[in-house]
């Protein structure tokens, strides 16, 4: 299962403020999903985000996967 982190965590991993946090979810800028009012934060993404390597599009790995090319 995949680990999902909530705002507080996020925070406290990036020395930001839970503000800072949620203006990002909202933003699209750290992405990120809504359960109910509360985001949350996929681990694997937050890594992306940390090195600074966008997540690659849904439509690019499905053109990948269908022409082979990588």
């Amino acid at each position: 299962m995949e680990e999902v982190l909530k705002v507080e965590e996020v925070a406290g991993i990036l020395k930001v403020s839970k503000a800072t946090v949620q203006r990002w979810c909202a933003a699209g800028k750290l992405p990120a999903f809504k359960i109910g009012q509360h985001w949350r934060i996929s681990g694997a993404k937050l890594r992306h985000f940390i090195a600074g390597v966008p997540e690659p599009e849904v439509e690019e790995l499905a053109v990948s996967k269908v022409s082979g090319a990588s």
